[in-house]
């Protein structure tokens, strides 16, 4: 596909728009509590423990693996993994125009780019160190690889390669595998491009299960059993500020609004070839809407599987000729994603990073370097440069209210460690806190954070 010179500059300048947008305050610790798990995790990683055996992965392998490249690449800085956090988003973004372009042609297809860089959870989770992101950039990928086989079925291997990958990284996926069945019922494909399609997955599946094979107990316990357990947990929606909800919902209604002016503009002879050219995008968003109504997600940026293929549908329905009226309606609609677009990820709020960091010089002060820190603050231990206590990586409400950590396995983790810091699950656990008080010799309380250490006065040099 040749792209004019002047459609590459345009497509460039906006994803470099859609890159500061993202990029903004990496050095900054986000909202996101997964993040300072993951970001620990990576850190026990790079110290040479396993994923799955010694360290808890609510994921499937290759996110943790991918995590622990990337902590590599970048030296375990949290902000270069949020940088790579954010060329995944843009790959994802860029693959959105890919699958516009030969439906809807450039202009609307330049429009995805501009819709996906606003819509809520990419705007508001594309440099946040997490699973989401990265597996609907891998799934994307895998529409535009089955489009592509349609003319040259080797890239078949490519979509089944893909698909496996995104599925590796996180079942939040599994609507793409819906998208690609949609697909190839509206447009059958060829013998060879589903052969091809058959082998790239199986390799894919071959490789990663080699990779992770002593540890795929723990790893399907982890990412399939421990999810199936939590809906409904308490970390439900609910916890975030009024603030954030209003960002999201005008966003969405946004989106939204870009849909149904394009849809309304459509004649009833147009629908069925309009269904058809776009039905891996409405296999996607229909898995998407069954898969949440199913699991019911825990946070709202995993409804990030119903809003990314909703910005590249109403994308699509964009006119391809001049069309004022339709632009405008559809434009002034699209602003309503502004807000969120330009709020962008939400960082620690200042009182509380003051409040972390007083913890973690204690942390730091009064412990020896490498001592493991038990801890419900993933933060601290890291702003301490000190590795979590394995047992207590993912301290998150979920996992202690579900029982997956439970009070003997936190109790036994401070046998071995340095410090411990309550402040967050770990207070919802009868009696938790004065058995964690009992174990060590001192207390300091900072806000709502209690910081227990085992040494009065520094440890000596």
């Amino acid at each position: 596909m040749r792209i004019p010179a002047r459609e590459a500059l345009a497509l460039m300048t906006l994803l470099a728009l859609a890159a500061a947008l993202f990029a903004r305050d990496l050095g900054a610790p986000s909202l996101e509590f997964d993040e300072g798990v993951y970001l620990s995790s990576a850190d026990l990683l790079a110290r040479g423990l396993s994923a799955g055996q010694d360290v808890f992965t609510s994921q499937p392998p290759l996110f943790f693996a991918l995590l622990d490249a990337g902590g590599s690449l970048v030296g375990g800085d949290a902000a270069g993994l949020r940088a790579l956090a954010v060329v995944l988003a843009l790959l994802a973004t860029l693959a959105g125009w890919a699958l516009v372009r030969p439906i809807a042609g450039p202009g609307p297809a330049l429009a995805a780019v501009a819709l996906l860089a606003l819509t809520p959870g990419v705007a508001d989770a594309a440099a946040v160190v997490s699973a989401d992101v990265p597996c609907i950039a891998f799934g994307a990928g895998a529409l535009v690889a089955a489009r592509a086989a349609r003319r040259r079925p080797r890239w078949g291997a490519v979509a089944g390669a893909l698909l496996v990958c995104a599925l590796a990284t996180k079942l939040l996926a599994l609507p793409f595998g819906v998208a690609l069945l949609a697909g190839a019922v509206a447009d059958r494909p060829s013998r060879a491009a589903v052969l091809a399609f058959a082998a790239g997955a199986a390799g894919a599946l071959v490789a990663i299960g080699a990779a992770s094979f002593g540890a795929l107990g723990p790893l399907w316990d982890g990412a399939v059993a421990f999810h199936l357990d939590a809906r409904g947990a308490p970390e439900i929606a609910g916890r975030d500020p009024l603030s954030i909800i209003v960002l999201i919902v005008a966003a969405y209604l946004g989106v939204l609004g870009v849909v149904a002016v394009g849809i309304a503009r459509l004649s009833r002879p147009e629908i069925p070839a309009w269904l058809r050219a776009r039905a891996d995008l409405l296999g996607l968003l229909a898995g998407g809407v069954l898969l949440c109504a199913l699991h019911r997600p825990l946070l709202h940026h995993h409804l990030v599987v119903i809003a990314w293929p909703l910005a590249v549908l109403g994308a699509t329905t964009l006119p391809a000729r001049a069309d004022r009226r339709a632009w405008a309606l559809a434009g002034g609609l699209a602003a309503l994603t502004l807000p969120l677009g330009l709020h962008g990820r939400w960082t620690v709020p200042p009182v509380e990073q003051r409040r972390l960091d007083a913890a973690a010089r204690l942390v730091a002060t009064h412990s020896e370097p490498g001592t493991p820190v038990v801890s419900d603050l993933p933060l601290v231990a890291l702003l301490a440069e000190r590795p979590a206590a394995p047992a207590t990586v993912d301290p998150s409400y979920v996992r202690v209210s579900t029982g997956s950590l439970d009070a003997a396995a936190i109790l036994r983790a401070t046998d071995g460690a340095g410090a411990a810091v309550v402040g967050r699950s770990f207070r919802e656990v009868p009696g938790l806190q004065a058995a964690i008080a009992a174990r060590f010799d001192r207390a300091v309380a900072i806000g709502p954070i209690t910081v227990y250490l085992r040494h009065a006065t520094p440890p000596p040099a």
